[in-house]
């Protein structure tokens, strides 16, 4: 099963006049938009910038093999990086205008990076999440703010590099980078949206619906080529825009997002036929989720939720690889110490959230076994209003309680005597247990 890789191996001695600029070139700049250029590759938009196979020698100089844990630098990445640097079509192109930015009063995590490919053709690449927790968080706020800081900074990058340079661009990202790409292309001014040839988000979560129906974006459309794989999650997120493109993948779940997994066929993506029902039960339980809650709810859910993990001293993934259990350790004890409102709002929301998935996975079987006696464990789905429709499922089943598609924001997992364990028990052994109820 080829994928990216095997296409920067088969393609290496074409230039792109032998073969034309494709989805696959600008994935492969996109993946390197997630490497460390600091101090190697110029921020001003007008500076000349350097070649790909003098950066790449620069990299290897700079960091010879010594990276931190959990970093954006991947096998994947370096071995294509090498390829990159190596071939005719992209040893040539041009870096310049790289810009990354960590700012934790603002919770902004921001990178990008441009390759001048000829005089009049330019390919913007923005980052998608890094490592960092503010990362993470940012991703979520997407979720009910108009515009994350990440999105200001991606705007204001576009208008200055398009304003300042000549000729016509292609715009691209993966992950929250494909969302950057989309917002910010989406709302520059209609002089310099016209000298975009194209959008490519790969596996990025949308834009709110308010945004995919305003004039700019609907004068963008019809460029914009969003392509997912099967099992997405991340790129499903929010409003997606029309015409995704469905790409097979070689492995499973959430591995999906990483690129490197996606099966290509000549110079595209191998397609799929169509989403998994995972991805389409994902996608409505964090809608549904979401939906049922207010702005403020949400603002102080992540807030406490990625709080918790930062006063544990965790501000990056790598952070959990000095004293795990600690750390761990350390959250619960926070949590324990937050005032009782605050510690009941964050068990709520989480339970709802996961009440929400059951329930939809569960009118799924049942969709899948209109015609038989099959009942599966039932939790107390009978509460009053209001209430939150389910949305996309249909009830065909005549022994289906009607009420099933109501979810109250109340209601936990009302299992007997259930109860989500405590850290310090996960943490404990089986004997140092056994010994305190002795």
């Amino acid at each position: 099963m080829a994928n990216l890789l095997d296409y920067l191996k088969e393609s290496q001695f074409d230039s792109f006049y032998d073969r034309p600029l494709n989805k696959l070139d600008i994935l492969a700049l996109t993946e390197l938009a997630y490497l460390p250029f600091d101090s190697l590759v110029p921020a001003d938009f007008t500076e000349k910038g350097v070649r790909i196979d003098q950066l790449a020698e620069d990299f290897a100089a700079k960091y010879q093999d010594e990276f931190p844990p959990f970093s954006m630098v991947t096998k994947s990445r370096l071995a294509m990086f090498q390829l990159l640097a190596q071939a005719k079509r992209f040893k040539h192109l041009r870096a310049f205008a790289y810009v990354d930015q960590y700012e934790l009063d603002l919770q902004k995590q921001f990178a990008v990076i441009s390759y001048r490919l000829d005089r009049q053709t330019i390919v913007t690449c923005f980052r998608g999440t890094d490592d960092t927790i503010i990362g993470w968080k940012e991703d979520f706020h997407m979720t009910y703010m108009e515009e994350i800081p990440a999105q200001k900074s991606a705007k204001e990058y576009l208008e200055g590099l398009i304003g300042s340079q000549p000729g016509l661009f292609y715009i691209s990202g993966h992950s929250k980078g494909g969302n950057l790409a989309l917002y910010a292309s989406s709302k520059l001014a209609a002089d310099l949206q016209e000298r975009i040839l194209q959008v490519y988000p790969y596996d990025a979560p949308g834009l709110h619906k308010k945004h995919l129906e305003s004039p700019s974006y609907l004068m963008l459309a019809d460029r914009v080529h969003p392509i997912i794989p099967q099992n997405s999650v991340v790129g499903m997120m929010l409003e997606t825009p029309d015409h995704v493109q469905i790409v097979q993948s070689n492995t499973i779940g959430l591995l999906q997002h990483i690129s490197f997994s996606w099966e290509i066929n000549g110079n595209d993506f191998k397609p799929a036929p169509a989403l998994t029902e995972d991805s389409l039960q994902v996608d409505q339980t964090l809608k549904t989720w979401t939906a049922s809650l207010t702005e403020e709810e949400l603002q102080e859910f992540f807030d406490l939720f990625f709080g918790l993990i930062m006063e544990a001293g965790i501000e990056k993934l790598a952070d959990l690889t000095v004293n795990p259990l600690q750390k761990l350790q350390e959250i619960d004890r926070l949590r324990k110490e937050l005032p009782d409102e605050k510690a009941q709002m964050l068990d709520k929301l989480s339970r709802l959230l996961i009440d929400t998935r059951y329930k939809i996975w569960l009118e799924g079987i049942y969709q899948n076994l209109p015609h038989t006696n099959f009942k599966l464990p039932q939790f107390s789905l009978h509460f009053p209003s209001p209430e939150l429709k389910v949305p996309g499922f249909k009830n065909n089943t005549e022994n289906y309680v009607n009420d099933r598609r109501k979810v109250h924001p109340d209601h936990f997992l009302r299992v007997h005597n259930f109860k989500f364990p405590d850290w310090n028990d996960w943490l404990r052994g089986p004997s140092d247990k056994k010994d305190k109820e002795n």
